[in-house]
């Protein structure tokens, strides 16, 4: 595992706190006026909007890897991720392994850190998308997400953490590649981050 992957993760559970995060907004066009069933219409729009978003950072991100890292955060008290249903074939090694009590606000005791990898092609990511897209949302047939975890591009050091229909924070000290996505997605920048974010990346050559 990436010592720097491993540092940000013993001491912290996500990776906003980090300057070189980017924060993303996904769900969008819903806007909170609207009542009942029409609401309620509008609130799936956004979430499939999102999911559009969440799939196009994903396949950007991840463009030129044969394989993808999955990094699960299990609590002590919870049973182990199911893996394989994110998978199209039970086809994956584990890279790394360790205990951290960064999720400890979360978590009661301490948590599991595990680092998978398996073939792109092998991960169900569109249903894998869904599944996180409608944690909120469920209805019968969907993949439930039960396990917060991210995807790793261990070659550009990229985390990608689509952590629900809202949003999803993609960090990296690759800061090249960082600034490709900083000025390529720039409008998808949650309002209330964009100042910050924007000072640090303009900053960058």
């Amino acid at each position: 595992m990436n010592q720097s992957l491993r540092t940000i993760y013993s001491t912290h559970h996500h990776t906003y706190p980090l300057k070189e995060n980017i924060r993303f907004e996904l769900a969008h066009g819903y806007n909170a006026t609207y009542y009942g069933q029409v609401a309620h219409n509008k609130q799936i729009d956004a979430v499939e909007n999102g999911k559009k978003r969440a799939l196009t950072l994903f396949h950007d991100i991840f463009k030129y890897s044969e394989t993808i890292q999955m990094i699960f955060f299990i609590s002590h008290n919870s049973s182990k991720s199911n893996i394989k249903k994110y998978l199209y074939k039970n086809e994956f090694k584990v890279i790394d392994s360790f205990v951290t009590n960064s999720w400890e606000d979360y978590y009661e005791g301490l948590t599991t850190v595990l680092v998978t990898e398996t073939a792109k092609s092998n991960i169900r990511i569109t249903k894998v998308i869904d599944g996180i897209c409608y944690e909120d949302f469920y209805r019968h047939g969907k993949l439930r997400i039960r396990n917060p975890f991210v995807f790793y591009n261990a070659k550009d050091n990229i985390i990608l953490n689509i952590y629900d229909d809202r949003g999803c924070d993609v960090w990296s000290d690759n800061l090249k590649r960082q600034k490709e996505l900083f000025n390529h997605y720039y409008s998808w920048i949650l309002d209330y981050d964009k100042e910050n974010i924007s000072r640090f990346y303009n900053s960058i050559e």
